[in-house]
């Protein structure tokens, strides 16, 4: 009786915990270790190379930038916290085309033609990007950050109002600023892979996320070429998120986004140039459409 109860209850678990989904879990779970392991022994390392230096330069330049910040906010913006907000979002925008121009220009004339040996799909991607795709890819593209994006930015400005903190007239302290980045960070990468996920269904593929993977060989601007309700949940909520949560700073937010608009542009620039992090992972995702969900990799190991 005990040895068929042993062997019920072992066969009931290994209907529960089948060994490949154990094995699965294992290499998950080792996977992550790996990286998230990486991650502390080079945060580790920097800090005892990096936070006495920078701690003095920020020190030394503190003043500078409060001074500047004072005057942008009460010179500038004659005080107003909704003039300062419109004026991140401005700059948000600008920056976004201004970071591209380098981009722009070579996927548009194939020059320098020095850099063409960084480009990756060699075989898929042409030379030079017909203008008529270009062109589309512009137009909607301001659409999102115009017709979807401000909007967006006037609810955010009211919730972080709300929340508090964020147009306070003194500037966060270094180790501060640096705290809250990795704690955007990580909301950006689970919000924006669950996100990203939902999209891949064969419901949401077909009616939103098919419009991004037009670009199969991306090029940097195509990072905001989507459909308007993708460009809302994938694009800004997990991106603003972050800042909100945290009660951030406007001028740690607005560093924030241009250091996303900038990451995400090179993730789709279709170039692998020197010293810039690897972009393999989701040119290959464009090309495959059914690996490379998340920003940093880790979730995609978890799951």
């Amino acid at each position: 009786m005990h040895s068929s109860c042993t062997v019920s209850c072992y066969e009931k678990c290994y209907v529960l915990f089948p060994a490949s989904l154990t094995m699965a879990l294992l290499s998950a779970a080792k996977k992550t270790a790996v990286v998230l392991g990486t991650v502390v022994v080079l945060i580790t390392a920097l800090h005892h190379l990096l936070h006495r230096h920078m701690i003095e330069f920020w020190g030394a330049s503190n003043q500078f930038w409060q001074l500047r910040w004072t005057e942008l906010h009460q010179d500038v913006a004659g005080g107003s916290d909704f003039a300062v907000f419109m004026g991140v979002f401005v700059t948000s925008f600008l920056f976004f085309w201004l970071f591209n121009t380098f981009f722009i220009f070579l996927e548009l004339t194939g020059s320098p033609a020095i850099v063409l040996q960084y480009r990756i799909q060699l075989k898929q991607k042409p030379a030079v990007v017909p203008w008529s795709a270009f062109r589309k890819c512009v137009k909607q593209v301001v659409f999102n950050q115009l017709v979807v994006g401000l909007p967006v930015h006037f609810v955010f400005y009211v919730f972080v109002k709300l929340r508090g903190g964020a147009f306070d007239k003194t500037l966060p302290v270094f180790q501060w600023v640096v705290a809250e980045l990795l704690g955007h960070l990580i909301v950006l990468e689970i919000l924006f892979y669950y996100f990203h996920r939902l999209l891949h269904w064969p419901f949401w593929y077909r009616r939103v996320h098919k419009i991004h993977h037009e670009w199969t060989t991306p090029i940097s601007i195509s990072s905001l070429y989507c459909h308007p309700f993708e460009h809302l949940l994938s694009n800004l909520i997990p991106v603003l998120a972050g800042p909100w949560i945290f009660g951030s700073h406007i001028v740690t937010t607005a560093v924030w986004v241009c250091v996303i608009e900038a990451s995400t542009s090179m993730a789709h620039c279709g170039f692998h140039l020197p010293f810039m992090m690897s972009n393999e992972p989701h040119d290959f995702h464009h090309s495959q459409f059914n690996q490379n969900f998340g920003t940093m990799g880790v979730l995609d190991q978890l799951h």
